[in-house]
């Protein structure tokens, strides 16, 4: 069992179980052990599915639906989720590396032990989540990101640029935001209760007085 300790965080990493090669787009039924490299599922639909102890490699999941499916024990490393639709999912104990998630509109995801690394959230929607356990997203771009109606209290943001990200009713308390760039954050006074770097109190600043239209003359 495989643990991976991001600043406070401990995240129960996906199993290295036997993996079996796969040519095509699964079949209807749940997805369980299988390893994926290069494919081109676009638009693939995995409404009330299950997907365990998988390995995806470099596959392409643009405008892939999961509605109500599950993602578990599964690793993703430089897939493409462009304007993928995730609703009603929960994803469980998954690894996504250098994945491309723009423009994805996800609502209503459960997580725990999930980590985001190197990934991009470019004007992706992300509404109603809620991190019931560990929860990281490292060295992940969010450009216009829209986070909205969330409870990530506890959550890692390590070292990740928000350029023009804009929270709402987010429940933030005990986050950790250190080395993640926050002055062109819009809802800044979301972030009550998280944890922050010297570096970044400028930064807060910037995004303070942006928010509450203040204006700094001589």
């Amino acid at each position: 069992m495989d643990i991976r300790q991001i600043r406070d965080i401990k995240v129960l990493l996906p199993s290295d179980d036997e993996l079996v090669p796969a040519d095509g787009p699964p079949a209807r039924g749940d997805v369980s052990g299988l390893a994926v490299t290069d494919a081109d599922w676009s638009r693939l639909q995995l409404d009330g599915r299950a997907v365990t102890g998988c390995h995806f490699t470099g596959v392409s999941l643009r405008e892939a639906v999961l509605e109500q499916a599950r993602l578990s024990n599964t690793t993703f490393d430089d897939c493409d989720f462009a304007s993928a639709r995730l609703t009603d999912t929960k994803i469980d104990r998954c690894v996504f590396t250098g994945c491309r998630l723009m423009g994805v509109n996800a609502r209503r995801l459960t997580l725990i032990d999930v980590v985001f690394e190197r990934c991009r959230f470019d004007y992706a929607t992300l509404t109603e989540l809620t991190a019931t356990g560990p929860l990281a997203f490292v060295d992940c771009m969010l450009r216009e990101t829209t986070i909205a109606e969330s409870k990530l209290e506890g959550v890692v943001f390590a070292d990740c640029p928000m350029p023009g990200t804009g929270i709402a009713r987010t429940k933030l308390r005990g986050a950790d935001l250190r080395g993640s760039q926050i002055s062109g954050l819009a809802g800044a006074t979301q972030l009550a209760g998280t944890t922050l770097d010297p570096a970044q109190i400028p930064q807060l600043t910037h995004a303070l007085l942006a928010e509450l239209h203040i204006n700094i003359r001589p």
